[in-house]
């Protein structure tokens, strides 16, 4: 198996607690698989599981783990990279306010 990383552009579901607070998120996602295409349609699971609707994806590619080690700044991809190889999924969201806040 490998790990697949996307990352999309989401908006939160009507049913979402947090939609009052939140206009939208950029997700990334990180997902054990076996191709891009079931490991695509598994993170697409995982984040409407979250709450949130993609409204479209932004990149998408396998990727090694030798990617985040030794830097610094990307040692939350590295923490969602080793939480996939051990659970199948993570992803991190980047959340943005309502502007009508």
């Amino acid at each position: 198996m490998a790990i697949y990383y996307f990352k999309f552009e989401a908006t939160p579901n009507p049913d979402n607690p947090e939609k009052e607070q939140y206009e939208g998120a950029i997700v990334n996602c990180w997902v054990d698989g076996t191709s891009m295409k079931p490991a695509l349609t598994e993170a697409a699971k995982y984040v409407k599981s979250e709450g949130w609707k993609i409204e479209k994806m932004d990149d998408s590619f396998k990727v090694e783990r030798e990617r985040y080690e030794g830097n610094p700044e990307l040692s939350e991809s590295l923490e969602c990279f080793d939480q996939a190889l051990r659970e199948g999924v993570s992803a991190l969201f980047y959340v943005w306010p309502d502007k009508e806040l």
